[in-house]
Formats: C-alpha cells, sequence, structure tokens
C-alpha cells in the first residue's frame, strides 16, 4: 500500500513538473511571437523603439552624367574614424600609431598626437576616408574604434559646369541649378526600420513590420557635353581676363530641339566646396537670372518681324540722315554719323541704331511688341533649371511705357533680358521659325526605368521662308562689316552688340556690355553660340572684344563634330 502511496506521488510530482515546464515553454513560446509579429505602432507606442523614432536608412543622392556618360556629380560613401583613448594601455597606443597612420594616409605624428589624449573617450582621427578604411579599423575588433559612415556629395571635374549643376548644402538639399531643381527627384526617399537595443546596446530589428527599404535617387543624363562645356569656360575665361572685364557667359545651344551643350558663367565657384565662397552673387546662374540690355544684338529680331509683317523686303533701303525722332526721343547712331541711302543687310553689318528704329516705326508698336513676344521677350524659357528669371519689356498700357521705348527697343535699349532668351530667339532664326524650349537634362534615370525628355516645340515665330531670309541677310554681314566673327571655311550667320548699361539716371559712361551671337554652319545651322563680356576695360565694341571669342568656339565647335567646310 505504501509503495502505491509513494508511486502515485511521484506521478503527480512529474505531471506538476510537466505542467510548469509546459506552461514556461508556452509563455516563451508568446513572447517570441509578440517580438516578432506585433505590428510597429504598436510597439513604439509601448516604448520599445529607439526613443520612439524609427532609424533611417539613407537614401542615395541621384548622380549626374554629361552627354558622353561623364560624371559632374556623385554620391558617394564616406567614413569618420574615431578612438578613445582612455580606453587603451600605453603599450597598445604605441603599437598602433604605426598601423593607423599607414591605413589612414596621415602623417605618423598626427596620430600619435590624438592618440595621447587620454583624457577624451572620442578623438577623430580621420574623416571623408574611403569605406575600405573603415573596414579595415573594423576588423581589428576593438571597441575603442567607432566608424561613422556618410554620404558625401563630390564635383569629379572640379568647378565645371558648376552654374548649371548647383551645390547639395550640409542638411543634403540641393542649392541653385539642377541640385536645386530636381532635388526632391535627386534625393530619393530615405528608408526607416524600428529595433530596440541589445544587452551590449545595439540596435537590432523588432519585426519586418517596422522596415521600409531606402528608394535612392534617380539619374540625370544631361545633354550638356562636358568637352564642349570645358572649352567655352576657357575661352570665356581667357577672354575675360585678357579684356580685364568683370565678367561674362558663353552659351551653345543646339537650335534644332533646344538641347543646351554648354552654358558658363565667370567667375564660378567650386560646387564642392561652397562654403568658401564668399559673396553670393557667385552661386547665381546669370546666364538665366541676371537680367541686362542685350543692344544691337537686338537689331537681328526687328528686322524679321518687319519681314514677317511685310513692311520692308530684304532689297528695301532707306536714307540714313544720322538722326531719328521716334515719340520725343532723338536717336543717333553710334558714329553720330549720317550714311545716307543704305540696306537692309548694311543696316546689320554696321549696326544703325536709326535703320532699326525706322524699321520699328514702320512696324508699329502693336506689331512689334506682338512680335517680340512671339520670341518669348519678357516670359522666362521654360528651361529646367531654377531661378530663371523673365527680363523686362514695358508694352503699351504699360504706365511707365512711352512711345519714345518703341525706338530704342528697336536696337536693345531700354529692355531687359536675360543672355538665355537672347539665345532662344536666335534659335527660332536658325531653325526655320521654330522656337524650341531650352532644356539641359535630355534622361532621367530611375531603377530600370529611361524617361527620355522629347524637345519642345514652343511655337512658330517666323515663316520658313522669312528665317531663311533674316539668316542670308545676317551671314552677309558678318561678311561685309564682322570680320572678327568670320571662321574660315563656313559661313555664319551672325550680330554684334555693344550695349549700355543702366544707371539710377541715364547710363554709365564709357562702361559697355559687348557681346556677339551667331549659329551655323549654313545651310544647316547645328549651334548657336552667344558670347557676352561685362564691361571690359581693354575694347568696348562687341566686334571687337565678343566676335573673336565667337570664331574660337565655332572653330572648336566644327572640328569636335567633323562638320567639313561649306565653303
Amino acid at each position: 500500500m505504501s509503495n502505491d502511496l509513494e508511486a502515485l506521488g511521484q506521478r503527480r510530482r512529474v505531471i506538476w513538473l510537466g505542467v510548469v515546464f509546459l506552461a514556461v515553454g508556452l509563455i516563451l513560446v508568446g513572447r517570441l511571437a509578440w517580438w516578432q509579429l506585433v505590428p510597429r505602432q504598436e510597439i513604439t507606442q509601448l516604448g520599445l523603439g529607439a526613443n520612439d523614432r524609427p532609424n533611417v536608412i539613407p537614401a542615395i543622392r541621384g548622380g549626374i552624367v554629361d552627354a558622353t556618360g561623364h560624371h559632374l556629380a556623385i554620391s558617394t560613401v564616406t567614413c569618420e574614424i574615431a578612438v578613445a583613448p582612455q580606453l587603451l594601455e600605453a603599450e597598445k597606443r604605441a603599437e598602433l600609431v604605426p598601423w593607423l597612420a599607414a591605413v589612414l594616409d596621415e602623417p605618423e605624428d598626427d596620430i600619435a598626437q590624438a592618440m595621447e589624449e587620454t583624457g577624451s573617450n572620442h578623438v577623430i582621427l580621420g574623416r571623408n576616408k574611403p569605406v575600405w578604411v573603415g573596414a579595415q579599423i573594423e576588423d581589428l575588433g576593438l571597441a575603442v574604434f567607432s566608424v561613422t559612415y556618410h554620404v558625401r556629395r563630390t564635383y569629379p571635374d572640379g568647378g565645371l559646369a558648376a552654374p548649371v549643376l548647383g551645390f547639395v548644402d550640409y542638411q543634403s538639399q540641393g542649392q541653385y541649378g539642377l541640385e536645386r531643381q530636381y532635388d526632391r527627384e535627386l534625393a530619393g526617399v530615405d528608408g526607416t526600420w524600428y529595433g530596440v537595443r541589445n544587452t551590449w546596446g545595439e540596435h537590432i530589428l523588432v519585426s519586418l513590420a517596422g522596415y521600409r527599404p531606402a528608394q535612392d535617387g534617380v539619374n540625370l543624363a544631361l545633354a550638356l557635353d562636358r568637352n564642349i562645356q570645358h572649352a567655352a569656360e576657357t575661352l570665356l575665361s581667357e577672354a575675360v581676363r585678357r579684356s580685364g572685364a568683370e565678367g561674362g557667359n558663353l552659351i551653345v545651344m543646339d537650335p534644332r530641339t533646344g538641347a543646351i551643350l554648354a552654358m558658363t558663367n565667370y567667375p564660378a565657384y567650386q560646387p564642392g566646396a561652397y562654403w568658401e565662397v564668399d559673396d553670393l552673387d557667385r552661386f547665381v546662374n546669370t546666364s538665366i537670372s541676371a537680367i541686362y540690355e542685350p543692344g544691337s544684338v537686338f537689331k537681328p529680331l526687328t528686322l524679321a518681324a518687319a519681314l514677317e509683317a511685310g513692311v520692308i523686303s530684304r532689297t528695301d533701303t532707306y536714307d540714313d540722315r544720322g538722326e531719328i525722332i521716334v515719340g520725343d526721343q532723338r536717336i543717333m547712331n553710334s558714329d553720330r554719323r549720317a550714311h545716307g541711302v543704305t540696306t537692309m543687310t548694311e543696316l546689320l553689318a554696321y549696326s544703325r541704331n536709326v535703320g532699326a528704329a525706322h524699321v520699328a516705326t514702320l512696324l508699329g508698336p502693336t506689331r512689334f511688341y506682338e512680335m517680340m513676344r512671339r520670341f518669348g521677350m519678357g516670359e522666362v524659357t521654360g528651361i529646367d533649371l531654377a531661378y530663371e528669371s523673365a527680363g523686362i519689356m514695358r508694352v503699351p498700357g504699360n504706365p511707365q511705357w512711352h512711345m519714345s521705348d518703341l525706338g530704342t527697343n528697336s536696337f536693345g535699349q531700354g529692355i531687359s533680358t536675360t543672355p538665355l532668351q537672347v539665345v532662344a530667339a536666335y534659335g527660332a532664326l536658325a531653325n526655320n521659325g521654330l522656337l524650341m524650349r531650352p532644356y539641359v537634362v535630355a534622361e532621367v534615370h530611375d531603377g530600370d526605368t529611361v524617361e527620355a525628355r522629347s524637345p519642345v516645340r514652343v511655337r512658330r515665330v517666323l515663316s520658313a521662308e522669312v528665317a531663311r531670309e533674316i539668316t542670308e541677310m545676317m551671314a552677309d554681314a558678318v561678311d561685309m562689316g564682322m570680320h572678327n566673327a568670320v571662321v574660315p571655311g563656313y559661313r555664319m550667320a551672325g550680330k554684334s552688340g555693344t550695349s549700355q548699361i543702366a544707371a539710377r539716371t541715364g547710363y554709365q559712361e564709357r562702361t559697355s556690355i559687348a557681346s556677339f551671337i551667331g549659329y551655323g554652319p549654313l545651310p544647316d545651322p547645328r549651334f548657336v553660340v552667344l558670347v557676352k563680356i561685362d564691361k571690359p576695360q581693354e575694347g568696348y565694341w562687341g566686334e571687337e572684344v565678343a566676335a573673336p571669342v565667337f570664331r574660337e568656339m565655332c572653330e572648336f565647335l566644327v572640328d569636335y563634330y567633323g562638320i567639313p567646310p561649306t565653303r
């Protein structure tokens, strides 16, 4: 009997022990299931996330490449290496110094000095180091070292195309240029994950429900060609220094599509070291954001409008008496002389202000300003760059407009444009009368998806016949009176400009903006080139200061594209 009771007691103890183990097992399984399956919101509400905030998985900012596929802007991962010297024995510090100096590519004396700061638990040994350097430090397996990874924006060609590219500031936000215009697309979307700290203080992922992968930014492929851009920047900087000018612009555009092949300002800056710039105006892309009075480069637009309206013909003449009154404004030629019977081509070749004002009066204000609006004056071109200006064009009905404006506007004074607006308008002359929207980005690459940007036709400004007429007149004018712009072996259409600079009252004395714009080679123009030099000290006129740069740029282009001579 006693044996039976003892056996029964043993069975009960075994059963209770089994129940206890089962209960413990169920609790453990339940806790594991809770950790794995509870949604992120519930976790954070229970305070299990890191300060109730997600851990960020940084998106990689998209790159920018030129028409040849060369990177102009790219995001790279770098690392910062730090050490806690107070946690190392003196012997170990001495042993690590030469190895660290070699791996970090830093002077051994600097590393030794940093390792002797034994009162600190965080001394930076190196910044902006390649990722493989960080990996070598981590492979040491020493907790006294910390490696922090950062995404850094770099510009492999330094300051090349800086006004077009812009830069990324310390808050990872795009500023100016493409970096600003496409900031959201380039930046991508950061990912997140929620976690808790383990026993060693490391974050671990709680559940897949708390994980959202990063979406890297798109990559931009430009129409801009770095080889043409480099040539443009070199020629412009040489011209500015040679003439003692304050600055300038050079733009190259394909008139058939509106593609910007080069766009440069002088002076520019280094986007990878933007913080070194002490004048914020340096960041402004003056090719699209700064306005000026374009001067005589406007005369072909005036004549083209008159040809389109039928108020003049290519063979017409006028009696140049040296001055003309429009409104109450006396307008005179730049040489202050009368020239008698003058053809329309001679008007262009020798840049007669009186002739341009005469033609504008034949057109009348309504038709003149309608045509200038069709050429794009007084409105943005729509280029895909940040902070484009629309310029200033007073028109009838504006309280500040006066009839005298018709006369001065006909030769580009009293009206303000951006350099790009002038380039786009000349593009319409070169493109059989069709105005195209200028653009910089040719393709947007988003993973495996490629979005090609098709050229945008804005409107027809002139008939193809009138566009060909004014082109031939301009080409004849170059040969006749603008010899510094002649490109040997090629026929180019163009016009010089020498514009006065507006002051608070009237215009500045003996200062000018010297420019030349043209296109070619004829009969099938491949490019429009604008050269603008601000306030030259050596030289004054567009034909003497800017035309030689136009010629040199065109000589580079015909050689670069392998265009055979046409004459």
